[in-house]
């Protein structure tokens, strides 16, 4: 039996929970989709796709104080995102994570366009991890890919590794996830001893961290590293894209999975950063500032090559894995859009083994494109001068940026939805409510101003300055930002008059 709300239109079932503006999605997905995810599987999956230990390059470039960034952006930014996606994720435990929850909040148009501002990334950052282990491939010998061509080409068999393991059976790749994990604390283990057998050693630290002064993030040079850092916390939200493959049923057991996991990723990814930033700042300070390979090079410096080739090996496997993982996460996404009818219905299609076949080839297929445009092609059509490796890098670091200012975009919008389910449906929210109000109201309200002012910080301040100056960079990456979301609203909208055409019986 259902009954009106007192709150507006809403219309609550018998758990209470809102019942207005279901989409197909959240149906098909448990029909046709096996339910196999555990709450460890999603603790697992959540570490994989937040912590790379290769940030520690751009916190130890404060000091001291890089350490304290990574503590006030989780308390302002990464602890509110949990917040926000654990009670998100309980009222609306469906596939689709941002999409579903914006639906079901702001309605259609609104969810469309958060939809594909959190899927954009995708493709960017499946090249982006796959350029992080070409780069740590690069920190072991200077001589290997020193070629912007060979670097693309290294790029095209990782990425479409990637797609390989993405299009097997869900419950088989979960397994290697779960697996993954041990070469995540394997690796910050080794870093964080080779800090501790450093000093044991009686080497000096290359950090002072006797100074006051050094720990203050809140001075004009750290405060470019604030964006880098607390943004370095996106992704909150991605296991819960699919929200509708849980092996608990709905209520308490599912409740449990998303809130349990959440709490548990977030005391790990937030312990391993400090932990691995810690041995990279006694052993090499400010002298391993923005080398990705740093962590590598602290476990050699201070436990043998043996060591370091062994943290190498670590690094690489997780960052194939986040490869992985990011293809078959953000495809998540053109699954459900296409299953609601707001994109063509192939790209929802199911193999064989039960996953969006199409999507995750459509995800490659972007991914390897721009891999030969950056790598292959522009750096050496003469088009724009420099060195070629410089020009790889200067397109590379534009599209990081740009795909980190288009995650954190779509990601603010867990606290707008939020803040609007609690002005527009605090009836249904007080049945599934996780915390007090004026905790779901205080974290939404911070971290909506911290991801703006983080938002802002990456847009003012260059990734690489000495190739492309703060003057440059931020018109680079906010009209390349403008211009994907324009690109996207007229893609979107032929996109979605397909999507109807075959609904009224057209060719697909």
């Amino acid at each position: 039996m259902s009954f009106k709300s007192p709150v507006g239109d809403l219309v609550q079932g018998p758990d209470n929970r809102p019942k207005d503006r279901a989409l197909d999605s959240e149906s098909y997905v448990e029909r046709a989709l096996p339910g196999i995810l555990t709450t460890r599987d999603l603790t697992f999956l959540f570490v994989v796709i937040l912590y790379f230990i290769t940030n520690d390059s751009n916190a130890v470039a404060g000091g001291p104080a890089g350490m304290a960034l990574w503590v006030i952006g989780g308390l302002l930014f990464f602890i509110p995102c949990c917040i926000a996606s654990a009670q998100l994720g309980v009222i609306f435990p469906y596939e689709g994570s941002l999409y579903s929850w914006t639906h079901r909040t702001f309605g259609g148009f609104m969810s469309f366009f958060v939809g594909f501002a959190a899927w954009v990334p995708g493709p960017l950052l499946i090249l982006a991890t796959a350029e992080l282990v070409v780069n740590i491939i690069q920190g072991l010998n200077a001589n290997w890919l020193t070629q912007p061509w060979q670097q693309g080409g290294a790029l095209l068999v990782i990425i479409l590794f990637s797609c390989l393991v993405a299009l097997q059976r869900q419950r088989m790749i979960q397994n290697i996830v779960n697996m993954t994990f041990a070469f995540i604390l394997l690796a910050t283990a080794l870093v964080f001893v080779a800090g501790l057998v450093w000093l044991l050693n009686k080497q000096p630290s290359a950090t002072n961290f006797s100074q006051a002064a050094d720990w203050n993030p809140f001075t004009a040079p750290n405060f470019p590293l604030f964006g880098v850092i607390t943004l370095g916390y996106l992704g909150v939200n991605l296991p819960l894209n699919m929200g509708g493959e849980l092996v608990a049923p709905h209520g308490g057991a599912r409740r449990r999975a998303i809130t349990g996991h959440l709490l548990w990723g977030t005391l790990i990814v937030m312990a391993f950063y400090l932990l691995s930033t810690f041995g990279v700042l006694i052993v090499q300070g400010l002298n391993a500032s923005f080398i990705l390979s740093a962590p590598v090079t602290t476990v050699k410096m201070a436990l043998g090559p043996v060591a370091g080739g062994l943290t190498a090996l670590c690094i690489m496997t997780v960052l194939i894995m986040a490869t992985v993982v990011y293809n078959y996460i953000f495809s998540r996404f053109l699954l459900v859009g296409s299953i609601d009818r707001r994109i063509p219905a192939r790209w929802g299609r199911l193999n064989r083994n039960r996953v969006p076949a199409d999507a995750i080839i459509l995800q490659t297929g972007i991914a390897c494109t721009l891999a030969v445009l950056f790598f292959m092609v522009v750096p050496y059509i003469g088009i724009l001068s420099g060195p070629p490796a410089h020009l790889a890098a200067s397109f590379y670091f534009v599209l990081v940026g740009t795909a980190t200012v288009l995650w954190a975009f779509a990601t603010i919008f867990l606290f707008v939805n939020l803040l609007r389910l609690m002005l527009t449906q605090g009836e249904a929210l007080r049945y599934h409510r996780i915390a007090p109000s004026w905790v779901l109201l205080l974290s939404s309200m911070v971290g909506l101003i911290v991801g703006l002012v983080a938002i802002v910080d990456t847009v003012l301040n260059s990734y690489d300055p000495p190739d492309i100056p703060n003057t440059s960079w931020w018109y680079l990456v906010a009209g390349l930002t403008a211009g994907v979301l324009v690109a996207g609203a007229i893609g979107g909208m032929v996109a979605n008059s397909e999507a109807n055409w075959q609904v009224m019986g057209g060719p697909e």
